[in-house]
């Protein structure tokens, strides 16, 4: 990629920090920076499913034989590579490479260079990021070229979510106006009940549709009051709007309300009431306009639920694009933001960061006697033990395979080294786990005097003492 980090971070940030657009307008943003990033000429960004992939957004200049919108078998595009593996792969020079020449896309184009990643939903495959170049490259792919185009493709996920999500919400949104409107409607056009009520509360008379919301005849119903009809929680405040009416402090009141049915049953209704006075101003009689909104409440909280479901949908969604699925710790990029905070708030208030690495020693002969589901278990253990032994301020982030990475801010190496015994010690004499799990802990401290170090290098450091570690027995940690 040319070397040129910062502008590839600028290009990230942007597509981080992409809103209003539509998800093809997503998509275009993601190819075009990924080719100047890269310098590859063809970008695609497909979908993949049960062996077909299909180009959903397409940019080049080099003339192919695919189309957007075309399916063709998983099989026959390098892609496929990706997918079966569920990492990034690169071939710099694809005329060498035994397994990607024989794809049928190969004799095809004559595309001679190919790097590619899988877009995940979760934990699931739904596509590959796929970037391409006529011209064989001089020199493989850096390691940091592949993880940034996994970190591309693992945001391009996210972002395919979010609209996915936004999507549901916008269904959401139009099926409870569809309904609030369909009800509106309904009950504007339909028969209202409507009574003539005595000072005392005693019915008078009642129209067709009050009788069968209320469930009795009218003769029936002139023999009561409302208040026997009254669910009794809500029968003071209708009594209390009454008093008021009578007293003159208000000419009319509306409530909700409900009512108990002859089988016990409880509906909702909306109550109007207004006073009907005599020639001489005297009140006579009250009248009730009531129709019933059981199904209507019913609705709502039904859309109600529905609404807080998505958002705990993206509540959850937030928190996957910044923590490790399996430890709960940082992931890289929420890192990297943290890191950038840490450096700015360090420079600016002239305290030292400091940096510590930790590694499981022996892990892969953990992993080969117990199993991967334990090797994750281990993983676990060892990053709740990180959490509890570091501070509140400190963040905690897996950084690969079975590496974490611990950050201090305001911490000198003396209070990093006391922290990273705590966390080895902490591990160490874990019972949690059938075996004895331990591991090597590098500790670095950044000063502000140091201005100008790139991150990259103060985790290297990191990094070096962890190593210095490993090489002095293991179950230790090294300051450098």
């Amino acid at each position: 990629m040319g070397g040129d980090w910062a502008a590839a971070l600028r290009a990230l940030r942007q597509l981080l920090s992409l809103s209003n657009c539509t998800i093809t307008e997503t998509y275009d943003h993601y190819l075009t920076s990924a080719r100047a990033i890269f310098g590859m000429d063809v970008a695609i960004i497909a979908a993949v499913k049960d062996g077909v992939f299909t180009p959903l957004r397409m940019q080049f200049t080099h003339p192919l034989t695919i189309g957007e919108g075309q399916a063709i078998p998983e099989s026959a595009t390098f892609a496929s590579e990706a997918v079966r593996t569920g990492r990034a792969i690169s071939c710099p020079h694809v005329a060498q490479d035994p397994v990607l020449r024989a794809h049928p896309i190969y004799a095809e184009t004559g595309l001679e260079s190919y790097m590619g990643a899988p877009i995940r939903i979760g934990d699931t495959i739904i596509g590959s990021f796929s970037l391409l170049d006529p011209t064989p490259r001089e020199h493989p792919f850096t390691p940091e070229s592949m993880a940034l185009l996994e970190l591309l493709a693992e945001t391009l996920g996210r972002a395919i979510e979010r609209d996915q999500l936004e999507a549901e919400r916008r269904e959401a949104d139009k099926q409870r106006t569809a309904a609030i409107n369909f009800f509106q409607t309904a009950f504007a056009n339909a028969p209202i009940g409507i009574t003539l009520v005595d000072l005392d509360g005693k019915f008078l008379r009642a129209n067709p549709a009050a009788c069968r919301l209320f469930g009795y005849s009218e003769e029936e119903l002139q023999a009561r009051d409302f208040q026997s009809l009254t669910y009794q929680e809500d029968l003071n405040l209708d009594l209390k709007h009454l008093a008021e009416i009578k007293a003159g402090v208000i000419s009319e009141y509306e409530m909700d309300k409900r009512y108990v049915r002859p089988d016990g049953s409880i509906i909702w209704a909306q109550l109007n009431v207004a006073l009907v006075r005599n020639e001489d101003g005297s009140p006579r009689c009250f009248i009730s306009q009531i129709h019933d909104v059981s199904e209507e409440r019913a609705l709502i909280q039904e859309l109600d639920h529905k609404r807080k479901q998505l958002e705990e949908a993206n509540q959850k969604l937030t928190q996957l694009a910044s923590l490790d699925p399996l430890t709960g710790t940082l992931n890289r990029r929420a890192l990297r933001q943290r890191l950038d905070q840490e450096m700015a708030r360090a420079n600016a208030q002239g305290t030292p960061l400091a940096f510590i690495m930790v590694d499981v020693d022996d892990f892969k002969p953990y992993n080969d006697r117990y199993g991967h589901l334990a090797g994750d278990i281990a993983l676990k253990e060892v990053a709740q033990c990180m959490r509890a032994a570091s501070r509140e301020d400190d963040a905690v982030c897996r950084f690969g395979g079975e590496e974490f990475l611990l950050l201090l801010p305001r911490t000198p190496q003396a209070e990093a080294k006391k922290v990273a015994e705590r966390v080895r010690e902490s591990i160490a004499t874990s019972t949690a786990l059938p075996e004895r799990v331990t591991v090597s802990a590098g500790v670095h401290v950044y000063m502000p005097s140091e201005k100008g170090q790139p991150i990259d290098r103060l985790i290297a450091q990191a990094d070096a003492a962890l190593y210095e570690a490993k090489r002095n027995g293991k179950n230790r940690v090294e300051t450098l």
